[in-house]
């Protein structure tokens, strides 16, 4: 069964090589690579895509802050034009889903040391996992530990 990923901003700070927050990226690239040839498809959430910019947009060295940020930028468009192995979530959030996150960050910020950005991709994920559970396998693909036990 095809494998669908939800992307964390760990993995595709790796992906993308962004300084200081890519120690990991060979192994990264090499499980994407494998990953691809399985067929397996990766779904970039909207904090992820954000939270990865706000990193970029802190590199010193300005050209490869353009360079890193031309990257995301290609990738973003990919992703909206369904470039495999590049697919969209197009799930907003409800006022209902938003106020729930909100009520759960006190404790997994205090227990987990999770933030909204974190908080809100396990969110949309589990949705997404459970709207979709009967056609697809659905995982999370981060290098955060506490995001990796869900």
């Amino acid at each position: 069964m095809q494998i669908v990923y939800f992307i964390d901003t760990s993995v595709l700070l790796n992906i993308l090589a962004v300084p200081d927050f890519d120690q990991d990226r060979k192994t990264v690239i090499q499980e994407m690579k494998d990953k691809e040839k399985l067929g397996d498809n990766f779904i970039l959430p909207i904090a992820t895509i954000i939270e990865t910019g706000n990193h970029i947009a802190h590199i010193g060295d300005g050209r490869v802050r353009r360079n890193r940020a031309q990257k995301l930028s290609a990738m973003i468009d990919s992703v909206l034009h369904n470039e495999s192995p590049w697919t969209y979530n197009k799930s907003e959030i409800s006022d209902e889903e938003l106020l729930k996150i909100a009520n759960k960050f006190p404790d997994y910020a205090e227990q987990q040391e999770m933030g909204l950005g974190d908080l809100s991709i396990l969110s949309e994920y589990t949705k997404y996992k459970k709207k979709n559970k009967k056609f697809l396998n659905v995982k999370l693909w981060s290098l955060d530990k506490h995001l990796r036990k869900q």
